[in-house]
């Protein structure tokens, strides 16, 4: 058809050639009308192209995936599942100091457990999704682009809680093989190049539905305080470690957690704890208790 359309064109000009030399006027305006039609096309083709392109980013605005609008807090919410570690983290804390009302946003980050937003500006983080490691850096076995995994973070650092959200693939002394390993190809370009496996992801549907039972069954009465204090008395060394960590270097506000609430409710434990054989454990404690 395209071609068919070409041809009349042809015959068109042909015409018009003929015409011009009976009227010079008659020319210049079927000239005009020659031009004219070529650029109706140009036009067609210009908003077919502006129509897939608006498609286009339609379709890559839903990665996302979640209206925010339909969350507690949606400003929070928005920046902790943006792209940018700096406004995550920051978010993340935000969110945390809340308290116990954040956890319905939380477990709502998890209803689709595909949403996935790579990490970008991670200056020297290191997670389970990072690519290179610089020799040091802030360590998160968390593999924080996937969404619904970026909210067990927060919701297992507020609630000290293990629900499976870690990846359990970062250790010191991992890190540290590698950079004595590597350490030549180090000095030359100043980063180790990293491959972390990953699996949690797989592991997701199983691992969200006991983040929710928990919460069903302990919204009515749970606080972030009552469960600094269930932590240290629990049986679970990686438990204990969190909320003492939470303890010696504040990561949120914990409402009535005091100097005076401390001694009388949890230091007995605390030093119960100090005489344990783990290292770690007895390490920790030991600062604590200073």
């Amino acid at each position: 058809m395209l071609i068919r359309k070409l041809k009349h064109k042809t015959k068109v000009c042909a015409k018009l050639k003929s015409k011009s030399k009976k009227s010079p006027t008659a020319h210049s305006q079927n000239v005009g009308i020659h031009f004219r039609r070529p650029m109706k096309y140009i036009i067609y083709i210009i908003i077919f192209a502006c129509f897939l392109s608006c498609k286009a980013q339609k379709t890559e605005s839903k990665v996302e995936i979640f209206d925010t609008s339909k969350f507690e807090h949606p400003e929070l919410i928005s920046d902790f599942i943006s792209a940018e570690w700096e406004k995550v983290f920051k978010a993340k804390d935000s969110l945390l100091n809340i308290g116990e009302s954040v956890i319905p946003d939380l477990l709502k980050l998890m209803d689709n457990p595909k949403a996935f937003q790579k990490l970008q500006n991670t200056a020297d983080l290191i997670y389970p999704g990072a690519t290179e490691f610089w020799g040091h850096g802030w360590v998160i076995d968390y593999d924080l682009d996937w969404i619904a995994i970026r909210a067990g973070w927060a919701m297992e650092n507020l609630t000290s809680q293990h629900f499976g959200f870690t990846e359990n693939v970062i250790t010191e002394k991992e890190l540290m093989d590698l950079h004595k390993k590597d350490y030549a190809i180090y000095i030359e370009t100043g980063i180790h190049n990293v491959n972390f496996k990953r699996q949690k992801f797989k592991e997701l549907d199983a691992i969200i539905k006991k983040a929710e039972n928990w919460w069903k069954n302990n919204q009515d009465n749970w606080t972030p305080l009552s469960g600094l204090k269930d932590a240290i008395f629990s049986n679970d060394i990686n438990r204990q470690l969190d909320a003492i960590q939470q303890m010696r270097f504040t990561r949120f506000k914990i409402k009535g957690y005091n100097q005076e609430w401390f001694e009388r409710e949890i230091k007995a434990r605390i030093i119960e704890l100090n005489k344990t054989d783990d290292e770690e454990l007895k390490l920790q404690t030991k600062y604590l208790l200073r």
